[in-house]
């Protein structure tokens, strides 16, 4: 093991190194962001499932709007305001540490003066006011958001009604709290200053240190894959001066020698490199083990750790694909507060008194009588937004099976009439065949070619007999 004489100043290695970490070490908060910062996993660890679950846009839809004007005008505003940028961050913050907080502030530009933090901010105003979201770890917010203990208070373990950050007070409505996992009974989390979530590091400290020493293992092999054995004769105790002088030229012109160059050896002398067939399929196994017990520990999929390509095998890369689907999935829904939150604020922002009055100029008949307050609730109560790739699979399934279930229901129905009919029999086959081929879907690898010909030359008789009963 290192020492620290050997390392320097490099206080990662000096603190995952050091005799105390053992497994169930329950990390704090410097030695967390030393991981996050620093460590060669700790940023995809904390990082990536946020990253993945923000990775596609979301589809916005007002239906109570006559057109789309109102959803573009929103997405506008959302990445004016870098509401996924700031998601993002409390997302990875909360990872990192166990918990993280949104708070959220403003500035009235006539007076320069910001509104009060401990009053809640006047939403009808909030289109004329220049808005901020500040994204604060445990440190910034340490002693506010311990949660409450008592088992009988109605916050029992749940985040507080106000947070202090850097001693200025958050009333409720101006803050988001996140924590990773939820809180359990008087489990301190040094990482949180407080009885709340843990940071997704605290189960995997111990193989994230195995984790470093197979780096400096990989270096060590790097470092003697070019080693060269020479198996040179050795001058005898007899040789004279002029010998030794060329066995020496000899190995330094081995030593210098490359690509197009020859060389000569003794035909009992040979030449090969070093043996590291053994040591490199032990690493690489050893390593592949190290990621999946991280993977294991910080719940989630070992593929994203190891980015590698999903499994190609007739059904695995499918069930692969669909856990990290799942995975992503959950991520999002815990993410689901943040999207509330700045949704709440894009939308004030967005569906202002003046977008509002050019609507109406442009949709008389439809706005002409209502309040700038009717038409915001109107859009904000049918507002909906939905990940594509959440949507598109399930409805595409259900739209083509609601295709395939008419075509054969109506090729029931018209059976009995064209039964005893060679030509009806071949149009309700071109029927069927025809509207199945033309679903426009990919569940069937080949369109079907029914030779509806042979049919129509079939005696009326011989078909009734061989018609499916």
């Amino acid at each position: 093991m290192a020492t620290d004489g050997d390392y320097g100043r490099n206080a990662l290695w000096k603190a995952m190194m050091g005799e105390d970490i053992l497994p169930g070490h329950a990390p704090g908060y410097e030695l967390c962001k030393l991981i996050y910062t620093s460590h060669p996993l700790g940023a995809k660890i904390a990082g990536m499932p946020v990253d993945m679950a923000l990775g596609e846009a979301r589809e916005i839809r007002v239906d109570a709007a006559p057109d789309d004007e109102p959803a573009r005008e929103f997405l506008r505003h959302w990445e004016y305001n870098g509401c996924d940028e700031v998601i993002a961050q409390l997302g990875t913050k909360a990872r990192v540490y166990g918990l993280s907080a949104l708070i959220f502030g403003a500035v009235d530009p006539a007076t320069g003066d910001p509104i009060p933090t401990d009053q809640p901010l006047p939403l009808e105003r909030l289109h004329q006011l220049d808005i901020y979201f500040n994204v604060v770890d445990p440190l910034n917010a340490a002693g506010s958001l311990v949660m409450e203990q008592n088992p009988n208070s109605p916050d029992f373990l749940k985040p507080p009604s106000a947070v202090t950050v850097g001693g200025r007070t958050y009333c409720k409505g101006r803050f988001v709290v996140l924590q990773n996992e939820g809180p359990e009974y008087l489990d301190y989390e040094g990482s949180t200053y407080g009885y709340s979530g843990r940071s997704s590091f605290r189960r995997c400290i111990y193989p994230l240190r195995s984790y470093l020493e197979t780096q400096v293992a990989n270096n060590q092999v790097a470092h003697k894959a070019g080693v060269l054995i020479a198996k040179i004769k050795q001058a005898s105790s007899t040789a004279n001066r002029m010998m030794q002088v060329f066995s020496t030229l000899k190995a330094e012109r081995l030593k210098i020698s490359g690509n197009e160059n020859v060389i000569t050896i003794d035909k009992d002398e040979d030449i090969s490199s070093l043996n590291l067939l053994n040591v490199d399929g032990s690493l690489s196994g050893v390593r592949q083990s190290i990621i999946e017990d991280i993977a294991a520990a910080a719940t989630m999929p070992a593929q994203i750790l190891k980015s590698q390509t999903l499994a190609q095998g007739f059904g695995e890369g499918t069930e692969d694909a669909k856990q990290i689907a799942q995975y992503i999935a959950g991520r999002r829904r815990w993410l689901r507060s943040a999207y509330g939150f700045c949704d709440t604020v894009t939308m004030r922002r967005a569906w202002n008194p003046g977008f509002i009055r050019a609507m109406r100029e442009k949709h008389p008949e439809e706005y002409g009588e209502k309040s700038d307050e009717t038409i915001f609730r109107e859009w904000r109560d049918s507002f909906t937004a939905r990940w594509p790739s959440e949507t598109e699979d399930a409805e595409a399934f259900e739209t083509t099976e609601k295709k395939y279930r008419i075509i054969l229901d109506t090729a029931r129905l018209l059976y009995p009439m064209v039964q005893n009919s060679p030509d009806g029999m071949a149009s309700l086959l071109e029927f069927v065949q025809t509207n199945i081929n033309n679903t426009g879907s990919d569940l069937f690898t080949g369109e079907l070619d029914i030779d509806t010909d042979s049919v129509r030359a079939v005696p009326p008789g011989d078909l009734a007999s061989s018609a499916p009963q």
